[in-house]
């Protein structure tokens, strides 16, 4: 037997797979596989390929040359044969439970001048067949909204927040006019009343002229025996102070996600561990409507779960 050489969508058997490092000394996964049948695209039906070369061989890149994870392989990979992603060990091992059948496509690809036919993708065995668009589901698509949400921000959308503080009251304005508490009438303030005996500053046009020739020749103006003294006044009343709220601003989605990010990033984790943790904690608790205006104890969650 040999290698396919017709592009085209296909499905048959795992003869084996394993673990290896590419040209570029990155971590691959490598897959033999051999096809039972071939998609016939213009009837939409799949018919059985009973030729020799059937053969097709996948080299699959699980770590990008960054050192991080090769999001559409590893996706591909969980897709198709089931792996939980916790362990590359698992896709190391032929007989270990996983998918020993699978569907793929090939297609026409030219290297240093030569054109060969190659896998481009892997699949479930019984997922619809055909070139399609790789979509994420509902709640990986969530998960990115919170991871990018400070990028979403800067193009004018993104979470914001669903609470706003309160601006505390202006304070009530000081009366121009007092009451008075025996009449009920009222009256402008009294002025401040002097202590006995204090006679307080005046001009020389509100003094009388004996009183201005006393002060000029340096004698003591004469005191009343009894001076007049102003009614008591009201007491002002003083208007209470807002009470200052010591509540915690709740910690958003955008907010959340880059508090747990960013220390499990620190922590040596990679982003697929971060999303996958952070997903399977919002489904836990229920999904987003679940977790209210709140997220700081899905990113405590998050950050227990991975031990950071």
């Amino acid at each position: 037997m040999s290698n396919i050489s017709q592009s085209g969508t296909y499905r048959g058997l795992v003869l084996d797979r394993g673990l290896s490092n590419s040209s570029g000394g990155h971590l691959q996964l490598e897959v033999t596989m051999q096809a039972t049948e071939k998609y016939d695209e213009e009837n939409q039906v799949w018919t059985p390929f009973n030729y020799e070369d059937n053969e097709a061989q996948a080299y699959l890149n699980l770590i990008t040359s960054k050192e991080k994870e090769n999001a559409i392989n590893c996706r591909s990979i969980m897709r198709a044969f089931g792996w939980d992603g916790m362990s590359f060990s698992a896709l190391n091992t032929p007989d270990n439970g996983l998918a020993m059948q699978i569907q793929w496509r090939m297609g026409m690809e030219e290297y240093n001048g030569v054109e060969r036919c190659k896998v481009q993708g892997v699949a479930a065995f019984d997922a619809a067949p055909g070139r399609k668009v790789e979509k994420l589901d509902a709640v990986a698509v969530r998960a990115l909204d919170a991871k990018y949400a400070g990028i979403l921000k800067n193009l004018g959308g993104g979470p914001k927040p669903k609470t706003a503080t309160p601006k505390a009251p202006a304070p009530a304005p000081v009366p121009a006019v007092q009451a008075d508490p025996t009449s009920g009438a009222t009256s402008a303030p009294a002025p401040s009343v002097p202590p006995a005996g204090v006679v307080p500053a005046q001009s020389e046009q509100a003094m009388s002229p004996s009183t201005v020739k006393s002060a000029k020749r340096g004698r003591k103006p004469r005191v009343p025996a009894n001076p007049p003294v102003a009614p008591p006044t009201a007491p002002i009343p003083v208007p209470a102070m807002a009470e200052t709220s010591t509540t915690t601003k709740p910690m958003d989605q955008g907010a959340a996600w880059e508090k747990a990010y960013n220390a499990a990033h620190n922590a040596g984790k990679t982003d697929l561990d971060i999303t996958n943790n952070w997903v399977a904690v919002i489904n836990e608790i229920g999904g987003d409507e679940a977790v209210g205006a709140d997220w700081s104890s899905v990113a405590a969650k998050v950050l227990a779960a991975l031990g950071v």
